[in-house]
């Protein structure tokens, strides 16, 4: 469908159909997220909602504008970790007149019920199934949208058949690479507080090129003021082994500040994990972006920079990082933007030549 070639009427339709998504966007973002049962707390919920949802509705020209034929039903399968990942995928295919199902986690299926509810208007319907039992929602559909475990993404793979456009999205990891200044801090540990560290788009670990111990007294401020703001929600308790250790062996490598449920900790580079944990940022050291290759062998998402040299984002692009962002803004992508380097919108749209042959 080409915006250019469309009568009136069309456009009007097209007209409508964005101002539906945008106010089926808006009642979703005045429910009480603190009631879908997220395991984030009341206000960590919120201000995840607030987030996602100014994203759709702050921007321009993305609702209603196709990149090729866009799919006449498409399946969004969810992930429960992130519970607003569903919206923008929503309200984008929804705007452009797609059937759109909504396979929702058994975890957490309630933000994805209130999102069906919302944009049902627009043919929007979701399902509870679990993963095993859900298959069947498959069929029928052109394209499908996943997000979950490699596991999970597997095994949704293994279902489609070859004509189903797909675009599968699963276990990723992101960072932060900064230069030290400490007014970093405030982004950076609202990037770690935001879901509460669950997700791709979560910190693992935090690079400091320029001395680390600045930086690592303004993220226990900022984390211990976010711990009043944002407080901390439910813990797996089967992760209180794991941050009891990581304390530990930054007291005997470097240096640890803690609260009841945040920590600010300084180790060695060599000491890095790949997995965040919630409300903790471990920062280390580096001396160049050259002590960074081994993240190359990583499923790279996002990286946030205050770096300001002329090279510094292409390094950490050749790095792998598909996304390079501000510290404060890893946790609040871009409404439009590649996910996990992929133009979803256009790899789940049929691609037509409209050409004349010669």
């Amino acid at each position: 469908m080409d915006p250019l070639t469309l009568d009136p009427l069309t456009l009007d339709h097209v007209a409508d159909r964005v101002a539906a998504a945008r106010a089926a966007t808006a009642r979703w973002g005045a429910r009480d997220a603190a009631r879908w049962g997220t395991g984030l707390s009341a206000e960590g919920a919120r201000a995840a909602q607030a987030a996602a949802v100014s994203a759709v509705l702050s921007a321009e020209g993305v609702l209603g504008v196709p990149r090729g034929a866009p799919p006449r039903r498409v399946v969004i399968w969810c992930a429960g970790n992130v519970f607003t990942a569903a919206l923008e995928w929503t309200a984008l295919f929804a705007s452009l007149g797609s059937e759109v199902v909504l396979k929702a986690s058994a975890r957490c299926p309630a933000p994805v019920e209130a999102l069906a509810d919302d944009f049902a208007a627009l043919g929007v319907r979701a399902h509870t199934l679990p993963h095993a039992a859900a298959f069947h929602l498959l069929d029928g559909a052109d394209a499908v949208l996943g997000f979950g475990s490699d596991e999970a993404m597997a095994a949704l793979q293994s279902r489609l058949k070859l004509t189903q456009r797909r675009s599968l999205h699963g276990h990723r990891v992101s960072f932060a690479v900064v230069s030290g200044d400490p007014s970093t801090a405030p982004g950076l540990a609202l990037d770690a507080a935001l879901y509460d560290g669950r997700g791709c788009m979560s910190p693992a670990a935090v690079f400091c090129l320029g001395d680390p111990e600045p930086l690592v007294d303004a993220l226990a401020v900022a984390l211990a003021r976010l711990a009043d703001a944002l407080p901390r929600g439910e813990v797996d308790p089967a992760l209180g082994p794991r941050w009891r250790a990581r304390c530990g062996l930054a007291r005997i490598t470097g240096r640890c500040e803690a609260g009841a449920d945040w920590a600010a900790a300084l180790m060695p580079a060599s000491h890095a994990e790949a997995g965040p944990l919630p409300r903790m940022l471990t920062v280390h050291a580096i001396s160049s972006l050259d002590e960074l290759a081994p993240l190359s062998e990583l499923p790279l998402s996002s990286c946030a920079t205050d770096l300001r040299e002329v090279d510094a984002v292409p390094a950490l692009v050749s790095l792998g990082f598909d996304r390079v962002c501000a510290p404060g803004e890893l946790q609040r992508p871009r409404f439009g933007r590649p996910h996990d380097g992929v133009d979803v919108l256009a790899a789940l749209s049929r691609q037509i030549d409209r050409g004349q042959p010669a």
